[in-house]
């Protein structure tokens, strides 16, 4: 299954990503490992104690919030990575349809990854979906030997910036031909790009066992009808650049697939959810 999505975002942020939407990640607070999951299992985070590397999280559903709330948007967070939480300490701000209310925590410990829409970080392994702990984005790189994808490695632990610098130094790695098994094998979600050959969109093909992979287009100039502060219409133009997901729909489906897009889409227009 293949969708596209067309967005419109400032090109230089572009350069920098390779490819996960989000703040970096989502939700859980674990003493030994528990977890929340929010709208549905489009996020989760977890928090830990010193011993939360010797278990995996337990995902625990998101209370409902009012008798008609069927998911939330998280708003902001009011924690940081890394960051020591008390119970009844508030994490974050989450918008119903009826409200803006907050989540508390249950339990002590530390804040140890946010992560966004972890159901799409997943692989299949001939016999069923296989939910990968880390986010490792294998990116294409044409070589004169033919394609090879790179990886950055647990991707949402890093800033814009050293994802951009992993990806130059591998890409040269790469087209030098000294990358090493370790940095081309594996990787959960492929990320192939072919704007610098002026083509507006494609699709591309899944590199099993992986589950997806992000085809990204070229940027250019559209003009948009818009309104000025005193609600006057105008022409503007704005820059637009296509991007198609294929997804392996055994793990990820047309509903997921659609929900991945649209925060992609709206986490690249507002760069500001990107800090």
């Amino acid at each position: 299954m293949a969708a596209s999505w067309k967005l419109g975002c400032d090109p230089r942020l572009l350069r920098y990503l390779v490819g996960f939407p989000g703040r970096r990640s989502i939700p859980g607070l674990v003493k030994g490992a528990v977890g929340w999951s929010v709208t549905r299992g489009s996020s989760w985070r977890w928090f830990h104690s010193t011993q939360w590397l010797r278990g995996d999280p337990i995902k625990i559903l998101m209370p409902s919030l009012s008798p008609t709330m069927e998911e939330g948007n998280i708003v902001k967070w009011l924690k940081k990575e890394g960051e020591a939480v008390n119970a009844g300490d508030a994490l974050c701000e989450i918008e119903t349809d009826k409200a803006v209310v907050t989540l508390d925590a249950s339990d002590d410990g530390i804040l140890a990854k946010i992560v966004q829409m972890p159901d799409v970080n997943v692989s299949w392994d001939g016999e069923g979906p296989k939910q990968l702990p880390c986010i490792d984005i294998s990116v294409a790189v044409a070589t004169d030997k033919g394609l090879i994808t790179p990886i950055i490695k647990d991707a949402a632990a890093k800033g814009i910036q050293e994802i951009a610098d992993s990806v130059k130094a591998l890409s040269k790695k790469a087209r030098d031909g000294k990358l090493l098994p370790e940095e081309y094998q594996g990787g959960s979600f492929s990320i192939s790009n072919l704007g610098m050959f002026g083509i507006d969109e494609f699709t591309a093909v899944i590199n099993p066992p992986q589950a997806c992979i992000l085809a990204v287009g070229r940027f250019r100039p559209v003009l948009k009808l818009t309104e000025d502060e005193e609600g006057n219409a105008k022409l503007q133009q704005r820059q637009l650049i296509t991007v198609t997901m294929s997804s392996d729909s055994r793990v990820v489906d047309d509903e997921l697939a659609t929900r991945f897009l649209k925060s992609f889409k709206a986490n690249l227009e507002n760069p500001i959810r990107l800090a």
